[in-house]
């Protein structure tokens, strides 16, 4: 039980992090760093506010952390529940094998409260130093990064990287070099991808601060690419190319500074050195002579982003051929295939190659799948025809994208005006799902898979998505804890120790849970009725229900902040450790739920912003589609007007006008039988009778 304990209290104090403070305020970027979708032309300047560093919280402090856990291990010993017993280098070998086996299958919650057993043991000290110690201190980190407790995992990483040796190999060549530096190096890498993810720019470079100048070169790398990234966030072009220009081939993080280099140049208007820089990373031979390639995976996606990027400069250049050419270089099985076959059509079409946008916009149908482009390429497809005065094939094709979009168009209304509907759409198209499991009323599986195709999401939507995630794990986390927790209490309970905090039968946070759970599943229900057109009076009964819960719900919230606002006890004993870490677990907990709160409004006016941008971009192609359909008509006009000012002209042989169509030019009082081999006297012929 001593493990147990001490596990499951500790994991508690570490996971409050997550989600105690608040979300960094950011600013939609169209520049992440793996996947930016970013135009050559985009400008991106977010706020100060998003580098501004959050209040800091004592339980970042590994210190802090370790009072609270020594205290528990005192506690349990007083107690005779506990060993103080030595640890030998064998025991912290065999924890940090058990903790990697659950990293490697998912098992995150079970390695971190292993690891915190481990390293916050007061006899795990003598080991600290030890290249097994060094790789506790990691894996605990790393562990704590995954699950998205960020500021404890920096705290952890920032021990390894200021352990005493941990940079010993800094001047040592090959293979000579201290194997205990490589845990500092691993956790430099880890605190730069927390910071990438975080976005807090200046909390990141104090986490960096202690990386000596004469690292690694790949190590040195990391910290130029995040110092980069936050002068770019600040508003410091000049800056970022400075940290942008230093990061070397050695680095993982290679591609990406020069990509955003590029795109920096490019918005400065500087078109020919940003097409050098993406010429770099675009180079089809360059996989083969570099090393990150082997590495990182990143490379290829920004390398399929610098090609795209090199053809959007060549087009605004009116290098129509060379567009051609760089589109032409993003591979088949690259995720931006689509993008490019779509504006590769787009250059060809501006250049009035008819026929190499044909061939483009036909492999792209040859795809056969659900892309984003796929409702203006339909547009472009029909005024293709248009301009090769094909007119009744490009009236039919937008006379079936009217048919087929304008319903597409009203049914992503219909799931735009309800939150429940929107949430799980886009939900399932940010992560790739199947959007048909989506159960809307009237709105059939395909129609659901284009709409989810054709959303364009803003890169803050994942973000705040992802953030989410990370609450709504941390809330089923504290709310295991707080059960832990109490089982404790009632063990020591037995045997004459201390009441239970928190009885098994009163649990006002489950209860709020089942009410919220219920209201959503009756405002679902409400959407599907109203979509379906029932009758007032049902669909009335359900907002009546729908209110009902709405009042249990806030009387469930009362009684869950009545029971969180008692006062925690104080003293040295584990009843009161328990009862306190109780407390402190509730206390907690309200906090997540308003952090929850304001992560799903968030999220939810992303949403319901990129819902609105999908109808106001089918609503343009709608009004693009019934233009075109007029200037087919008038086309065709043109056409019957050419062949008549030819036929009275005499530019055709009067044999010709039977390979016209004829019958558009008889009168009211004629008709016109075609010729079917036998020559009768009466036969219309042009504008004489035989």
């Amino acid at each position: 039980m001593r493990r147990a304990a001490i596990a499951v209290v500790g994991f508690a104090l570490l996971s409050q992090t997550a989600t105690a403070q608040p979300p960094p305020a950011t600013h939609p970027t169209t520049r992440p760093h793996a996947t930016t979708t970013a135009t050559p032309t985009a400008a991106a300047t977010p706020p100060a506010a998003a580098n501004a560093t959050p209040a800091a919280n004592p339980n970042a402090d590994p210190t802090t952390r370790a009072e609270g856990i020594h205290a528990y291990h005192a506690a349990l010993v007083a107690r005779r529940l506990g060993s103080s017993a030595a640890m030998s280098l064998d025991d912290v070998a065999a924890h940090v094998a058990e903790a990697e086996t659950f990293i490697s299958t998912g098992r995150l919650d079970e390695a971190i409260a292993r690891l915190t057993d481990l390293v916050e043991s007061p006899t795990f000290e003598p080991f600290a130093e030890n290249e097994e110690g060094r790789a506790a201190v990691y894996l605990l980190g790393d562990a704590l990064a995954s699950a998205g407790a960020f500021d404890p995992a920096r705290a952890e990483l920032r021990r390894v990287i200021a352990l005493p040796g941990a940079w010993d190999d800094a001047s040592v060549p090959g293979a000579a070099r201290n194997a205990r530096a490589t845990w500092a190096h691993r956790a430099t890498r880890r605190l730069v991808e927390i910071g990438l993810e975080t976005e807090r720019w200046q909390q990141a470079l104090n986490d960096l601060a202690a990386v000596p100048a004469t690292a690694r070169e790949e190590t040195h790398g990391e910290v130029l690419y995040v110092t980069g990234r936050a002068r770019e966030a600040a508003g410091d072009p000049d800056g970022a190319i400075a940290a942008y220009a230093q990061v070397t081939q050695a680095s993982r993080w290679w591609s990406q500074a020069t990509y955003l280099h590029g795109l920096i140049d490019v918005e400065r208007g500087k078109w020919k050195e940003g097409e050098d820089l993406f010429c770099k990373v675009a180079d089809p031979k360059r996989q083969d002579r570099t090393t990150p390639v082997f590495a990182d995976e990143r490379f290829f996606a920004v390398r399929d982003l610098a090609r795209l990027a090199l053809g959007r400069v060549a087009h605004e250049a009116g290098r129509f051929d060379d567009a051609r050419y760089y589109y032409y270089l993003v591979p088949r099985d690259s995720d931006r295939l689509a993008e490019a076959l779509y504006e590769g059509a787009t250059s060809r079409y501006e250049k009035k190659d008819y026929q190499g946008a044909r061939e483009l916009l036909d492999e792209l149908k040859a795809l056969q799948i659900h892309h984003r482009y796929e409702d203006e390429a339909w547009i472009l497809d029909a005024y293709i025809d248009l301009a090769q005065c094909k007119f009744p094939e490009a009236d039919k094709k937008l006379v079936e994208f009217l048919a087929r979009y304008e319903p597409l168009r009203d049914a992503a209304r219909r799931v735009g005006a309800d939150e429940h509907l929107t949430e799980a759409l886009l939900g399932a198209a940010h992560a790739g799902q199947d959007a048909a499991s989506t159960d809307v009323g009237g709105v059939s599986p395909d129609a659901m898979r284009a709409i989810a195709a054709l959303v364009r999401l803003d890169p803050e939507y994942g973000r705040a998505a992802r953030r989410r995630a990370v609450a709504d794990r941390e809330a089923s986390g504290l709310r295991l804890t707080m059960g832990a927790l109490s089982d404790t209490q009632r063990s020591l309970a037995t045997n004459g120790g201390v009441r239970p905090a928190a009885e098994e039968a009163v649990d006002p946070a489950e209860r709020a849970s089942d009410v919220q759970g219920a209201l959503e599943g009756v405002k679902r229900q409400i959407a599907e009725a109203e979509a379906a057109h029932a009758a007032p009076d049902q669909v009335a009964a359900m907002h009546e229900e729908a209110k009902k819960l709405d009042l249990r719900l806030a009387f469930a919230n009362g009684q869950r902040a009545a029971s969180e606002s008692a006062a925690a006890a104080t003293g040295s004993d584990l009843s009161d450790l328990l009862h306190a870490d109780a407390t402190q677990a509730s206390a907690l907990y309200a906090q997540l739920d308003n952090a929850r709160r304001d992560l799903a409004t968030a999220e939810g006016a992303l949403a319901r912003d990129a819902m609105k941008r999908l109808d106001v971009r089918l609503s343009r192609l709608l009004r693009r589609a019934r233009l075109g359909r007029i200037e087919s008509v008038l086309g065709r006009k043109r056409a019957l007007e050419v062949e008549i000012e030819a036929i009275n002209a005499g530019v055709l042989p009067a044999d010709a006008v039977d390979s016209l169509d004829a019958a558009r030019y008889l009168k009211d009082n004629e008709e016109y039988w075609p010729f079917e081999g036998d020559d009768w006297p009466d036969e219309f012929v042009g504008s004489e009778t035989r």
